[in-house]
């Protein structure tokens, strides 16, 4: 069996990049086994010793790869729109004020990081800002969210604006509002699903991956847009 050395095997795995990264409108629909699948065929090349020295090399780069994927898409679906916001008409509670702000074309904003840690809900904090709805958004519940943290870099920033359905029924790669007891609500990925739990991702790799229950009280809602200000 041919024998590749440690130059051999990077340079593979550049070309492999550098294919995927040529052939960018269908790499961006390949899934996550489909890039095991090409880490596993690195490694079938090599000895024994050699495969499970690079056997964490080639995980890794599988999963760097499907995050770069994830990103892609994740910035195809949510294309920047302009924020525009107003003063809310009335001084009340975020579930107060939610109904009317959808009367009037809007949604309520909340601060993420605002009731983390003070004991509070989220819908009883004080809401003061209202964010227009994008025109032919379909009949549902939205709120708008800024932002806490750089778990989500490079997609979403500190303080960038999205707009959440709530209720919506998330779906793989889907970017959700999810609670965690220990850290209150956060923005994540879902990496994997089943029946009983969801496992969130961040895009920026410097945080763990993280799994929660899969029900209303725990996944808030679907991130549908993110907005800029002119």
């Amino acid at each position: 069996m041919t024998q590749f050395d440690d130059d051999a095997v990077d340079e593979l795995m550049r070309l492999v990049g550098a294919e995927l990264e040529r052939r960018d409108t269908d790499a961006v629909h390949q899934s996550e086994a489909t890039l095991a699948w090409i880490a596993q065929d690195l490694r079938a090349g090599a000895s024994t010793a050699e495969r499970e020295r690079d056997e964490r090399d080639a995980d890794a780069f599988a999963r760097r790869e499907s995050a770069r994927l994830a990103e892609r898409r994740a910035e195809r679906r949510l294309p920047r729109q302009l924020l525009r916001s107003r003063v809310a008409p009335v001084a009340a509670t975020v579930a107060q004020s939610l109904g009317l702000a959808l009367d009037a074309g809007c949604a309520v904003m909340l601060e993420l990081s605002a009731a983390a840690g003070s004991g509070r809900e989220l819908w009883d904090e004080p809401c003061d800002t209202w964010v227009e709805l994008p025109a032919d958004l379909p009949s549902a519940r939205y709120v708008a969210m800024r932002v806490d943290g750089d778990s989500m870099q490079p997609v979403l920033a500190p303080r960038d604006v999205i707009l959440v359905q709530l209720d919506a029924v998330p779906m793989v790669d889907d970017l959700v509002v999810a609670r965690r007891p220990e850290t209150g609500f956060v923005v994540k990925r879902v990496a994997s699903l089943n029946a009983r739990q969801v496992e969130l991702a961040s895009f920026n790799d410097a945080y763990p991956s993280v799994t929660v229950r899969r029900d209303p009280s725990t996944v808030l809602g679907t991130v549908i847009a993110r907005f800029s200000r002119s």
